[in-house]
């Protein structure tokens, strides 16, 4: 695998822009909301954020956005957020394919990124979950509560995947591996910052070998992508500030590298973890080999 070229900036956009139009936003308008903050900028790679817990199109085994509640949100954002996609697909448009070629078309390169486990449950608790009316939700949560971290954890974060089950690795890989192969993305991101709540609290070092053996499938599947296609199938990660934290949560960001499982290391804040990020040690670590380091600096702006 070639190196990935030098972006001068990656933009990561959270998604958001589908809320951000009246229902239904047309996919002009959705393109405009998306690039209008890029165009003409120092900008090589655009990083949009795919979520984590349902498909965006049509798919034959993933649940699409919307489906948990049947169509009935528990706010307008989520309201306006769910159904313009949900329009979008239902009119034959692909907001991806579309994402993908604007992208294209103004020279950049686009990725998929993937939140990997994502908790925005607001504190939910596991006995609660079968009242819980929540549009994040997925059947597949609510039917597996055995699958989630529960009191293993931190109690804001209850309701997060526990990695050490293999059958929420297999479920995460199978959403990655459907979101890669169906568009021609330009490489994906596993962002394991969002949330950094993996494995259970005081085994997560021990156990780091199970995020590994995730990482190594999806290295094994953007390899074949690549292969097949021609060209590179880039493999970005975020990984925690320090180096330190990243051990602690179960990131063997050292074994990644010399595997070559890696080709864009991102440090980035993230909840729960530090925000000072340490670019020394993580280029130092890097040297020579063939990934490359992209600190990620997390902006929250709000106004008064």
């Amino acid at each position: 695998m070639p190196r990935p070229p030098d972006y001068g900036i990656i933009f990561n956009w959270d998604g958001s822009p589908h809320g951000s139009s009246e229902v239904p936003q047309s996919t002009e308008t959705f393109l405009e909301k998306v690039y209008a903050p890029l165009e003409g900028t120092q900008v090589g790679a655009h990083f949009w954020t795919i979520g984590e817990h349902h498909a965006h199109w049509h798919s034959d085994g993933l649940e699409m956005v919307g489906e948990v509640h049947g169509r009935t949100y528990e706010d307008t954002a989520r309201y306006v957020a769910m159904e313009n996609i949900r329009h979008m697909v239902e009119r034959g448009d692909d907001p991806q394919e579309a994402i993908i070629s604007r992208g294209h078309d103004l020279g950049l390169h686009v990725y998929a990124s993937v939140r990997m486990n994502d908790n925005h449950f607001h504190g939910a608790q596991v006995k609660g979950l079968r009242n819980l009316h929540d549009s994040a939700l997925t059947r597949t949560r609510i039917e597996h509560p055995e699958w989630l971290l529960g009191d293993q954890t931190t109690e804001w974060m209850e309701l997060s995947w526990n990695m050490e089950v293999p059958e929420v690795r297999e479920h995460r890989f199978a959403f990655i591996e459907e979101l890669c192969r169906r568009y021609d993305w330009d490489g994906v991101e596993l962002d394991w910052q969002r949330h950094a709540f993996h494995l259970p609290m005081d085994e997560a070092y021990r156990l780091r070998y199970v995020i590994t053996d995730l990482q190594r499938a999806v290295r094994r599947l953007t390899a074949e992508l690549g292969e097949s296609r021609g060209r590179p199938f880039y493999l970005a990660t975020r990984v925690a500030p320090t180096p330190e934290v990243s051990r602690q949560v179960g990131y063997d960001t050292e074994a990644w590298i010399d595997e070559r499982l890696v080709d864009l290391l991102i440090p980035a804040g993230g909840y729960g973890t530090d925000h000072s990020i340490d670019v020394r040690s993580y280029v130092e670590m890097c040297h020579g080999s063939d990934t490359l380091v992209y600190p990620g600096l997390d902006v929250w702006l709000a106004t008064i």
